[in-house]
């Protein structure tokens, strides 16, 4: 028995990084996931809890489990999240990943995750990915429990970039200025096809 629970702990230590970039960084689609890992390792991953398939309406997604919350990551309570925040955090992991090839840095994601911030050479930047979660009024919501309403008005405030299925929703925002609408299908694996 001693020898199977240190396997299991060997491999908990060789997917380590994994399950804290989930953690960090948001999760991962289960096709993205296996070209680097063989299938039958992420199932054993699974099977021992520190990972879960969440299935989302732009395919499976990879969330860490409660054992990897718990051994890995260091947290001491588990939920199952919903499937729309996993897609919207999916999207905004895409969205850190293609803003790092502009030259930006992760800097983390607020406490609920849906907000990446970002830096490059002084500047710094919010990303915000979304299928449903953002209509105009509830990302200025949004932005002013954020306190950067206040913060554009003394030139402080960060640059804001948002991926929406309908940007044009946005057009008012954008000419105020300081924010950024594109649209999430830059974002989408190319066979989702999605009713938004």
């Amino acid at each position: 028995m001693q020898g199977a629970d240190g396997e299991k702990t060997r491999l908990a230590e060789k997917y380590q990084r994994l399950i804290k970039s989930l953690h960090h960084r948001g999760p991962i689609l289960l096709e993205e996931l296996l070209k680097g890992m063989p299938r039958a390792t992420f199932y054993d991953l699974v099977r021992r809890k520190y990972l879960v398939a969440v299935p989302t309406v732009i395919g499976k997604a990879v969330v860490v489990g409660p054992r990897g919350r718990v051994e890995v990551i260091g947290l001491t309570r588990f939920y199952r999240p919903r499937a729309t925040a996993v897609a919207d955090a999916v999207l905004l992991r895409k969205a850190i990943r293609i803003a790092e090839r502009e030259g930006w840095r992760f800097q983390g994601r607020n406490s609920r995750g849906r907000i990446a911030f970002m830096s490059r050479g002084g500047e710094k930047m919010m990303l915000i990915a979304s299928l449903r979660a953002y209509s105009t009024h509830s990302l200025k919501n949004t932005l002013r429990r954020m306190n950067w309403y206040s913060r554009k008005k003394l030139g402080e405030a960060e640059g804001v970039r948002v991926y929406h299925p309908y940007p044009r929703r946005f057009d008012h925002m954008v000419q105020e200025g300081g924010i950024e609408v594109r649209h999430v299908g830059e974002l989408l694996p190319p066979e989702a096809e999605l009713e938004v």
